[in-house]
């Protein structure tokens, strides 16, 4: 019985992270989010995985990321966090 209690509440924290592909909304200018979800997200963490898709992005095309504007959604604790990163790839 204690072994259950412990599972169910490790189950508790463990939380769920996503992110989307890199959408073009503009001439140059892309467009990605993630999401996390859980008890204990950062607002870091969450950023994090959509400045890594980004670079990983225009690293690919030989270029630089060059980070635009953020958007974001959620209440930590209560709702996933989401962010949405509009970037453009620089030449370097």
């Amino acid at each position: 019985m204690r072994t259950i209690l412990v599972l169910v509440g490790s189950l508790f924290f463990i939380g769920c992270s996503s992110v989307s592909n890199v959408m073009p909304v503009g001439k140059d200018t892309y467009r990605v989010s993630s999401e996390m979800s859980g008890q204990f997200p950062s607002w870091s963490d969450v950023k994090g995985l959509s400045l890594s898709k980004a670079n990983e992005f225009c690293k690919a095309k030989g270029m630089y990321m060059k980070e635009g504007d953020w958007e974001t959604h959620g209440a930590r604790g209560w709702t996933p966090l989401n962010a949405e990163l509009t970037f453009t790839c620089v030449a370097e």
